[in-house]
This record gives structure tokens, C-alpha cells and sequence, in this order.
């Protein structure tokens, strides 16, 4: 009898799972029907221009009746602009890239709609969130990076608080466009041993950059030693050119998601959901780990830190609603 029941469940999920193939197929032939109708996407991305016209070429490679149009805004801009055009009933922009803290503010204004991309059964749930309004298209990973001619491997600092000891002071750079990673150190490590890293690293004089791509042209200079809050793509990619660099995965390893979604009242809403699912499937996501980016679907293959068992400690979203207090203490803590 439990034999019995056994096999007739198998039978009732399987019966259960190819109608559900049958139907997604049905639904992904209507998208595609609807696409070719609508024919344009418009992209507001702030992640590299080159990280996203290699994604739009690709896109318009494998749907030749659609003609992308790809623009790249700075986060700040990114925010301001949709904003505005939604308050204004514009609704000019299908898919939106952005930063964690820029996706929570435009979520607040509603500017978005669910789309469960059939792509993101292959992400952890850490890397999307339950209501199919964002998925990671990839996330960025906080290293301290080092100038491999200037710091010999005996000397490496282990944890942040190494970064303290005083051989260190006067051979270090800041990143000041950081109050996210100030935000979510403060968050893992908690209030009063955050701000007591942080008020030891404004004690060691460090030379504070504005920018990481500036900061790592810094480094690799010899000029310094150590960048305390870096990318590890950005560390990997000058690693591949022959540059003098390489990172350290200090506890903790801080992970930003750049997330993707579509427009609330997106005008071409089908290709959206096209371009979401190219950018999350595995396609997608190799022409990403190609220029170095960290992918979190699974059976991409692995960067650096994940081949070293790095865990990495998500930002959460929700600090973006204390953007200001964190910007200002932190320019306040280290003095710039």
C-alpha cells in the first residue's frame, strides 16, 4: 500500500511539473510574441559603460528585431532622474541597473513591478528578494587590496584591525565615496566595534581618493602600500593586465548587489523581461564574469573569493534609509 502511494505521487508531481514546463513555454511564447511588437528597450544602468554595451550587443545578437537603447547614469543621477520622470508620467525607461541603496530609494517611489524571471530559481535567496521586484545581475565584493612590490607576504595584514598597528600610518588610501562600505561594516561588526575601526583608521593619516578606479591607479603606482576599501573586480582585472596588485579578503568581506528590474509602467515591457532573463541566465551572466564581475548564480564559475570559500556578508538594503547620517559620520570620522 505505501508502494502504491509512493509511485502514484511521483506520478501526480511529474504529471504536475511538465504542465507547468508546458505552460511556462506557452507563457515565454507570448512574451516573445509581444516583444516583437514593441521592439525597443530602454536601459538606465549606472554599472560600467562596457559591462553594459557588451549585454546590449549580446541581447540585440540573439533578438535582431529589438533595438536597445543604453543609458549609462552615475547612481546619484540615477535617482533624480527616475524619480522625476515617474513623477512627471514620462515612463520612458523599461529596465533599471543600479547600486543596492539607489534600488532601495526608487522602490520606496514605486517604481517598479514584480517579474519573476524564470532565471532566478538559479540564485540564492540572498542574491533576490521573495516578491520577484529585484535580482543580483551581479554584486561587487570589498577587499582591502595591496601593492604586491611594496608589501611582502610575511607582512600582510590579516583583519582590519591590523590596519591599526603603526607601521602602517601614512601608507594607506581611502576611498571616500564610501559610505556604503562604512554602512555595512558598521553593520556586521556592529556599532561600538565599527566605529572604533573606524576612528583608528582616521588616526593613521591616510590619503584619501575620490574614486576606486583613481585609488587603484594609486596604488599601483607604488605610492602606497594598502587601499582599505576596494572591489575585488576591480583588484582581479589589473591582476590580469600584469599590474603589482592583490587583495585581501579581511573579515568582513562586504557584498553590494546591483540589481535589476523592470519599470513599473515600463512602455515595452516584454522586451524588459526579455533583456532581465538574457542578463540572469547563464549567458548573460559569463559576458559579466568575463570583465570580473561576481556572479552568484549557481554553475557560473567561481571568482577568486568564492574558489577561496569566502563567505560574503550581503549588505542589507534597508541602511540606505539612514544614507545621510552614515555619509555624514563617516566624512566626519576621517576628517575630508
Amino acid at each position: 500500500m505505501v508502494a502504491a502511494v509512493k509511485a502514484f505521487t511521483f506520478v501526480f508531481l511529474l504529471f504536475v511539473s511538465s504542465v507547468a514546463m508546458v505552460l511556462a513555454a506557452e507563457d515565454r511564447d507570448a512574451v516573445l510574441t509581444k516583444a516583437k511588437e514593441e521592439k525597443t528597450l530602454v536601459l538606465y544602468s549606472s554599472a560600467d559603460l562596457r559591462d553594459g554595451t557588451a549585454l546590449t550587443h549580446a541581447f540585440q545578437k540573439k533578438y535582431p528585431f529589438i533595438e536597445p537603447r543604453l543609458f549609462r547614469v552615475g547612481s546619484s543621477q540615477m535617482l533624480v532622474r527616475v524619480i522625476q520622470e515617474n513623477r512627471a508620467g514620462a515612463n520612458l525607461v523599461d529596465v533599471v541597473q543600479a547600486g543596492d541603496f539607489v534600488f532601495y530609494e526608487l522602490s520606496r517611489a514605486s517604481i517598479f513591478q514584480p517579474y519573476d524571471s524564470p532565471e532566478r530559481r538559479s540564485f540564492p535567496p540572498e542574491f533576490k528578494d521573495k516578491d520577484g521586484l529585484w535580482t543580483s545581475g551581479y554584486h561587487n565584493a570589498a577587499v582591502i587590496a595591496f601593492n604586491t612590490n611594496r608589501v611582502k607576504t610575511e607582512d600582510l595584514p590579516k583583519t582590519y584591525d591590523d590596519l591599526l598597528h603603526p607601521k602602517w600610518k601614512g601608507k594607506m588610501i581611502l576611498d571616500i565615496n564610501g559610505p556604503e562600505w562604512y554602512a555595512g561594516m558598521l553593520q556586521v561588526l556592529g556599532q561600538e566595534k565599527g566605529l572604533s575601526l573606524m576612528r583608528g583608521l582616521a588616526k593613521q593619516n591616510l590619503y584619501f581618493s575620490n574614486g576606486k578606479v583613481l585609488a587603484n591607479q594609486i596604488l599601483i603606482s607604488g605610492e602606497y602600500h594598502l587601499l582599505i576599501n576596494d572591489y575585488e573586480h576591480l583588484v582581479q582585472s589589473a591582476k590580469k593586465r600584469g599590474a603589482p596588485i592583490d587583495s585581501i579578503a579581511a573579515f568582513p568581506v562586504l557584498s553590494r548587489v546591483s540589481t535589476i528590474a523592470l519599470a513599473r509602467h515600463a512602455p515595452h515591457p516584454n522586451v524588459g523581461r526579455l533583456y532581465i532573463d538574457f542578463v540572469l541566465s547563464e549567458d548573460g551572466q559569463k559576458i559579466l564574469r568575463s570583465f570580473g564581475r561576481g556572479s552568484s548564480r549557481k554553475g557560473i564559475e567561481m571568482d577568486e573569493l568564492q574558489k577561496k570559500g569566502v563567505k560574503l556578508s550581503v549588505t542589507e538594503m534597508s541602511l540606505a534609509k539612514d544614507f545621510a547620517r552614515y555619509a555624514k559620520e563617516f566624512k566626519e570620522i576621517f576628517g575630508f
